[in-house]
């Protein structure tokens, strides 16, 4: 780029020596702000740890320097960190060290890691920054012996006066930053090369379009939260390095703990006094569910300025109920900014100037199925499709709508493919030069401008609005005639409550030699009693009603067994293939009758069986606090009766025979996956009534080795008295007989009585 090169961080920072790489930005932030707090990190259990910007560069100096002895400028290291502060160090070590960081998926204990062996392949990664205990329980010869020839080194164990050694690597604004890998929705994830002028470009877009300057009395002074994952472009560069750039305060939660209760996203708002904050539009969704009347009335949501939604198609249905659920907390409905932006444009692609009332308008489905763009004036209500608009491209990004086919600017009253141009259009894809030309090497057939990233996204542009109506590839083609999955799935989560909205997949099939569709989509779990016959029937009508298509298979799944990426999109590709090997987890299975007047068209429920009337994981008696220290043997029954308990939540939840199940076995086994872990904390943690990680199940991965955990988890709450000095605890008769009575009524449970707790769906998480 040469001495002529004038960063877009000048219109930030208003300078002519303005940062023109991360690291020059890392060295200005710790000089000009050196004992400000630039990270906060609220852990699952309420502690807090930060770094001010002055023992971040300290912490990454270290790092970097260590790197120095080690590796070369250019070299690829893993990034594999549990949530907290320990990855951003690390990062900004990387990229004072010249080297690349790559920031990937935290592994489960004792799981297989495929992601992370796939990412470290594909990166030739030579090293992997972890922390000590990640090091310590990673089991690499069982989990992943490929990443055995890795160096492993544990950062934080580094002495930081290591950063006295640090020398400057020679990079400039033209050389890579990190890799940014997709999450994998359509094939296998690719290495996104993102350059430090892609990224210090795509910053000050996002500066620029927030309106950071205008929402914010003071930038720096202001705070963002984010519980976003860091190895996610959107929780990287949004929820870390934005706060960063502008030199203002960033308050970190984990993914767990929001997964876990979506109150502690709005919560930590709320304490901290955020100006900004955001997510998929899954999260605002999940809480509009799960945060009840009473949690609300504890929130105020007043310095909400900004609340950012991408990364997945932004519903204008849940926008609208979370600003008429959260409106009594103070939050406004001109806060919200829809937004679009994919890893090969860094991040942000389009957006409004600063936020305002989302911007939604109604097409006819009919013409969208033609690829036309046909307001609804004049036509009822039900024939149109609401979308929302998510501003325009910033700076100096362009955006073209281009006819896929014939590589023309479409017509403006049709739908095409987004193509992009721009300072933070990254580099294109590590080691995949076939892929590169295509996709990011667009140019338009008639002028030959361009290189245009090619994003592969459907969509249009009307009165300056992006409007992003599918994605090219998912396209449903029946009878000559494209149909949009998410419109499909809209009309599919309206169909019956008992239809988790967010929580499904729709796709054609060959059939008998034509495209036919199935529908996907995960059944609540307290409607699982419910006639799951007429659910199929009402999809069926439904869909045949607002898209004229006869559905082939509606398949109702266990909830929170869709295939997803790891930010949250639905993997309908994914999904189709298990519908094809049958491995979906099938509650019922409604199937049109294959060609012939005697077929049968019959819902097929494969695990139909009675419940008692109680719901609730209220009827489990709750276990603790004691009056007295338990001895071990107590200790010892006491486990043994969670575990019962325990094994019948996992039978339930895998569909197996308590048989089957050993106690040894890692739950992995038997299908337990992130999710369903999450959900499993908080049902103990209710019942116990103890304080529990969101990950408990993944640090104790057998029901044995969990049970034993909680059991001294639950002992260990002793209140009111203090345990005898100088020997054993006195025993005390009441307090023997309460817990040999605690242990009666948990072994008197019938089994419909814990079949009928397991259905619920906990309400106050």
């Amino acid at each position: 780029m040469g001495t002529d090169y004038k960063p877009m961080s000048q219109l930030v920072f208003r300078e002519e020596s303005a940062p023109r790489t991360l690291l020059e930005l890392l060295e200005y932030q710790a000089r000009t702000k050196a004992d400000r707090c630039a990270y906060l990190f609220r852990g699952d259990d309420g502690v807090e740890s930060s770094l001010t910007f002055s023992e971040l560069e300290t912490r990454a100096k270290s790092i970097a320097a260590t790197l120095q002895r080690r590796a070369q400028v250019g070299d690829r290291a893993l990034l594999v960190y549990p949530a907290g502060l320990e990855f951003i160090a690390a990062f900004l070590g990387c990229v004072a060290a010249g080297v690349l960081p790559v920031p990937a998926t935290y592994p489960k204990p004792r799981r297989p890691l495929p992601r992370l062996s796939t990412i470290a392949a594909d990166s030739r990664a030579s090293f992997a920054l972890t922390a000590a205990q990640t090091l310590s329980t990673l089991d690499l010869a069982r989990s992943a012996p490929e990443l055995k020839s890795v160096g492993w080194l544990a950062t934080d164990t580094l002495d930081p006066s290591c950063a006295a050694d640090w020398r400057r690597p020679g990079i400039g604004p033209d050389h890579l930053a990190f890799l940014q890998y997709t999450s994998g929705s359509i094939g296998d994830p690719k290495g996104v090369m993102v350059t430090h002028a892609n990224l210090m470009s795509n910053l000050a877009m996002i500066y620029e379009g927030f309106n950071i300057a205008g929402i914010c009395a003071d930038p720096v002074e202001g705070t963002g939260v984010s519980w976003l994952p860091a190895y996610h472009d959107m929780g990287l560069i949004g929820g870390i390095l934005e706060p960063f750039f502008v030199g203002g305060r960033s308050v970190l939660m984990s993914p767990a703990a929001f997964l876990q209760r979506p109150l502690r996203w709005l919560k930590t708002i709320s304490d901290y006094g955020a100006v900004i904050s955001g997510a998929p539009n899954f999260a605002y969704e999940l809480c509009v569910e799960k945060i009840s009347p009473e949690q609300r009335a504890e929130l105020d949501l007043s310095s909400w300025r900004l609340a950012f939604c991408g990364a997945e198609p932004i519903r204008p249905e849940t926008l609208e109920r979370f600003a008429e659920t959260f409106a009594s907390c103070g939050f406004r409905d001109d806060a919200f900014y829809p937004c679009y932006g994919l890893a090969e444009s860094t991040l942000l692609a389009a957006g409004g100037k600063g936020p305002g009332r989302p911007v939604i308008r109604s097409f006819r489905r009919s013409a969208l199925a033609e690829l036309r763009i046909e307001p609804t004036n004049g036509h009822p209500a039900e024939e149109g499709q609401r979308v929302i608009g998510c501003g325009r491209p910033r700076l100096d990004q362009a955006i073209e709508i281009v006819d896929p086919e014939t590589q023309l600017r479409s017509e403006a009253d049709r739908v095409g493919e987004v193509w992009i141009k721009g300072s933070a259009v990254a580099r294109g894809y590590w080691n995949r030069v076939e892929e590169n030309a295509s996709a990011f090497g667009g140019l338009l057939a008639d002028t030959g401008e361009g290189p245009y990233l090619r994003t592969g996204d459907l969509g249009f542009i009307r009165d300056g609005n992006l409007f992003v109506v599918a994605r090219l590839k998912e396209v449903i083609i029946i009878r000559g005639r494209n149909h949009y999955p998410q419109d499909i799935e809209l009309t599919v989560n309206r169909a019956h409550p008992a239809l988790i909205a967010n929580a499904g997949a729709t796709f054609a099939v060959d059939h008998q030699g034509g495209e036919r569709l199935v529908v996907v989509n995960e059944v609540d779990r307290q409607y699982r009693n419910t006639d799951l016959d007429d659910v199929a029937q009402r999809v069926r009508a439904a869909v045949a009603e607002e898209h004229e298509l006869d559905v082939l298979a509606v398949v109702l799944i266990r909830q929170a067994s869709l295939p997803r990426t790891t930010s949250g999109k639905v993997q309908r590709n994914l999904c189709r293939q298990q519908y094809l090997d049958k491995e979906l987890k099938v509650l019922a299975l409604w199937q049109a009758p294959t060609r012939g007047p005697t077929a049968d068209r019959a819902t097929v429920r494969p695990e139909s069986r009675e419940r008692s009337g109680k719901t609730g994981m209220e009827i489990l008696p709750k276990i603790g606090p004691f009056d007295r220290a338990l001895r071990e043997d107590e200790i010892e029954r006491l486990a043994e009766q969670i575990e019962t308990r325990l094994l019948d939540w996992l039978v339930e939840r895998a569909g197996l025979r308590t048989s089957d199940f050993d106690r040894n076995k890692p739950f992995a086994e038997y299908g337990l996956d992130s999710m369903t872990a999450v959900e499993l904390s908080r049902e103990l943690e209710e019942w116990l009534d103890v304080e529990i990680t969101p990950v408990v199940a993944w640090n104790y991965p057998t029901a044995a080795s969990l049970a034993g955990y909680l059991a001294h988890e639950v002992a260990g709450k002793v209140s009111g008295h203090e345990e005898p000095t100088g020997g054993e605890a006195e025993e005390s008769p009441s307090a023997e007989s309460d817990f040999e009575k605690l242990l009666a009524e948990i072994e008197n449970l019938s089994d419909d009585d814990v079949a009928a707790a397991l259905e619920r769906e906990p309400q106050n998480p």
